[in-house]
């Protein structure tokens, strides 16, 4: 594959200018005193930002979900599993919406998926969605 001269200049540019032996390094302003961020800073910044901004929606998505399949399995005794389309349609979520967080349920076991797919939400389930709505808990002795 060949270079061309757009891409040198391109590679070029991203180098490092450096040092000249004249000017002492003391000299120099530190890289902290820089009043613009790095491209990199703004980058992670910006990563760390979405990676929270998702975090909260699958949180408020898991909330939801438990609250769903608890309302559920309060009201109906006998056919109180959903299935995850259920869940999806029930909320208004696109396809395959709901799964990652469905998965996550089940791996904490805050709900139990029955031999067709569907969930139920445990007794861990109902404590952590208490938590999560700041219910208090009765104290239990």
């Amino acid at each position: 594959m060949s270079t061309t001269s757009s891409d040198l200049s391109a590679i070029l540019s991203r180098m490092r200018k450096p040092v000249s032996p004249e000017v002492a390094p003391e000299s120099q302003p530190p890289a902290e005193l820089n009043a613009e961020p790095s491209l990199e800073a703004k980058q992670s910044a910006s990563d760390l930002a979405e990676i929270q901004s998702e975090l909260v929606a699958d949180e408020t998505l898991l909330l939801r979900i438990l609250g769903m399949l608890y309302l559920n399995k309060k009201r109906n005794i006998v056919g109180y599993a959903v299935s995850i389309i259920d869940v999806e349609k029930r909320m208004g979520l696109p396809r395959e919406g709901a799964t990652f967080v469905c998965d996550y349920m089940k791996y904490k076991r805050l709900v139990l998926a029955d031999d067709k797919s569907r969930f139920t939400i445990t007794v861990e389930g109902i404590d952590y969605l208490r938590r999560g709505l700041g219910v208090q808990q009765a104290a239990v002795e």
